[in-house]
């Protein structure tokens, strides 16, 4: 009874505490250094999800496993933010390239992240074959003060966030600035590639990080997605699992760096 009531209390302690980051990964590659890092670090799990939290230098940070795809990256970030009530929000993880100038172990930190899987089309007659030229990106609408819908077409991240991954240090390739692109989605057709890029100015994609973003928007709170090149079809097609480890890794770093 008295171990019951204690864990009755650590759980409400937690839910009432306010953390300074939240911060997402798909799957477990991209958490182990995060983990690693974490000082007293306690796992919890809210139904189908699993969070981990502690300490990374002096912030209150807690860890997620999203798993991967639109719909866990949205509830993850839901379910998170509802619990944990953190003052940021990070995503980060692998992405493949769009653009062709990134090389392998690039860092790609988002001034902006976009679905690019959202579009819709104009009529083309039975036979009339598929014509990317028919495409319109199509926007999110988020009602992010209650009541008027908003048109995102693409969620912007907060500067400060990305001002602070920009300066911090990293030997295994370029720290840029970009657009992190998303959709559920595993392409690997250059022109198709290549054509996202010059249409939406898309530098990758992965599976949650716009997702993740929508949500923090529509919630109100500030977030940045990191992502790096773990695959080009341009010049590396193969995927490159420790791409992860690599990328939470930086992530530790840019968590210490923040005031």
């Amino acid at each position: 009874m008295r171990v019951l009531l204690l864990l009755l209390l650590a759980a409400t302690a937690d839910a009432a505490a306010r953390y300074d980051l939240l911060v997402q990964g798909a799957v477990d590659t991209e958490l182990q250094p995060l983990l690693a890092a974490l000082k007293g670090k306690r796992e919890i799990r809210v139904e189908a999800w699993t969070f981990w939290t502690g300490r990374i230098g002096r912030k209150r940070v807690a860890v997620c496993r999203t798993d991967v795809g639109p719909i866990n990256a949205v509830a993850a970030t839901v379910l998170g933010i509802q619990r944990f009530r953190p003052a940021a929000l990070i995503n980060q993880g692998t992405a493949g390239a769009h653009n062709p100038d990134l090389a392998l172990w690039d860092m790609v930190v988002s001034e902006k992240t976009t679905d690019y899987g959202a579009f819709k089309s104009t009529h083309g007659e039975a036979g009339a074959g598929v014509d990317l030229r028919r495409w319109t990106p199509l926007p999110h609408r988020l009602r992010v003060d209650g009541r008027t819908l908003t048109e995102f077409r693409s969620f912007p991240a907060e500067p400060r966030l990305v001002e602070a991954a920009l300066r911090t240090p990293y030997a295994r390739g370029r720290v840029r600035k970009g657009n992190v692109g998303s959709a559920f989605q595993f392409n690997r057709e250059i022109d198709y590639l290549a054509w996202m890029h010059r249409t939406l100015g898309t530098d990758t994609e992965d599976m949650e990080s716009a997702f993740a973003a929508g949500a923090a928007t529509a919630l109100g709170v500030p977030y940045v997605a990191i992502r790096i090149v773990s695959d080009s079809e341009y010049h590396h097609p193969a995927f490159e699992r420790i791409a992860g480890q690599y990328c939470a890794e930086f992530v530790v770093e840019v968590v210490r760096s923040l005031p």
